[in-house]
């Protein structure tokens, strides 16, 4: 009788643990949003980049250099651009383009290798601008400039480009993705709170416990402060998470 006790006691304790580990459909949908809305690579700081297309000509012993600077979202998007907007009547088409610090390309394009697209991009990136491509076509003039006055040639002619980009760039502000868990009742507030700090509602889904579950995207310079509001604004019944 002892041993069936034990073996009894055995069996359902293993049966509680495993209905404590069924998760409720309050807690699966919290770490399913987690694990959907959290990035994998950081996002990128906030950054300037180019507001449009910038052109500016420069030319070194009759050599003419036509250098573009704009804006780019993707990788993609910087050698859309280049496609287009490369004049293919020209001897060289050179570029560089920068999407943040781990994403880059150059492309000397039939110049020795080092004397133009790595020119244009070490200006890209000393601008001070990213998202940001830069096209140098050349004519040729009749005169080699050897080594050292192709780096100058490309390298000046994209600051000069980059430098009047400069002037009129666009700050873009990095986002973060969060969630809001809060009761019905706090709706209202943490409403007025995410439109005086212009989060953008992504989704919303009630759970069976009656809890809210806001998804949202916010500025990321302004989501610790954001979080505080919402904190004092529900006497701390709220909970803020977000991913940088």
């Amino acid at each position: 009788p002892t041993a069936q006790r034990d073996m009894l006691s055995s069996t359902l304790r293993a049966i509680g643990e495993n209905l404590n580990l069924v998760p409720s459909r309050s807690s699966i949908f919290r770490r399913s949003l987690a694990s959907r809305r959290a990035p994998a690579p950081p996002r990128a700081s906030s950054y300037r980049t180019p507001s449009d297309v910038c052109r500016v000509e420069t030319e070194v012993k009759k050599s003419r250099f036509v250098a573009l600077a704009a804006p780019c979202a993707s990788a993609d998007d910087a050698l859309r651009f280049v496609k287009e907007r490369s004049d293919l009547s020209a001897s060289h088409n050179c570029w560089a383009f920068r999407c943040g610090e781990a994403q880059y390309r150059f492309s000397d394009d039939g110049e020795p290798g080092g004397t133009a697209g790595q020119p244009i991009l070490n200006a890209v990136r000393a601008s001070g601008l990213d998202h940001c491509v830069v096209l140098v076509t050349r004519y040729y003039g009749g005169t080699q400039l050897g080594t050292g006055g192709l780096i100058r040639a490309y390298g000046g002619a994209a600051q000069s480009a980059l430098e009047l980009a400069a002037k009129e760039a666009t700050e873009v502000r990095a986002k973060v993705d969060a969630v809001v868990n809060a009761a019905p009742g706090d709706l209202g507030k943490i409403f007025l709170a995410l439109d005086e700090f212009a989060a953008e509602k992504i989704d919303e889904e009630y759970s069976d416990d009656g809890s809210v579950h806001i998804q949202i995207e916010c500025e990321e310079e302004v989501a610790e402060t954001l979080k505080e509001r919402l904190a004092n604004a529900t006497s701390g019944r709220v909970e803020f998470k977000f991913w940088r």
